[in-house]
């Protein structure tokens, strides 16, 4: 018997983005829902079976950050992935989520974090945060 697909809900605002990450997703194994705006990706999470969040920071109406604190009330084991077209952000803008990325970053690191995240974080968040900073900077280990 096969292992289960993972789901992961993607919320973007940007169609083109939105349907290029659910096709690579999709590639790489996984069960894709999707939402454009903030109220449509909260209600999904209450709505269908999900293991993790990819949402986009700038979100018409309510910002992706403020969507990820909500997720977390109600919802706080599901791992969230915050995307961004700008640079570094705020850490306050990131107290809610379990990953930062940049939108400009390859493929591979999005899927690499995501795989990480379903596979439990088994390192403490400064080895996770060293790892992330080393594959933007670097490019992904082996």
């Amino acid at each position: 018997m096969s292992r289960p697909k993972a789901i992961i809900l993607c919320i973007d605002d940007s169609w083109d983005q939105l349907i290029s990450r659910k096709l690579l997703l999709e590639r790489s194994g996984y069960k894709v829902l999707e939402a454009t705006d903030g109220s449509d990706g909260l209600r999904f999470l209450l709505s269908h079976p999900v293991d993790a969040v990819i949402l986009d920071y700038q979100l018409p109406g309510t910002g992706g950050d403020v969507i990820a604190a909500h997720m977390k009330l109600v919802k706080p084991h599901i791992p969230i992935i915050l995307l961004s077209s700008y640079g570094p952000l705020p850490k306050n803008k990131l107290k809610s989520v379990d990953a930062f990325l940049s939108k400009s970053q390859p493929s591979r690191v999005l899927l690499s974090t995501l795989r990480q995240m379903l596979n439990g974080w088994s390192k403490p968040f400064f080895y996770r945060w060293l790892d992330q900073w080393k594959d933007r900077n670097y490019g992904v280990r082996p």
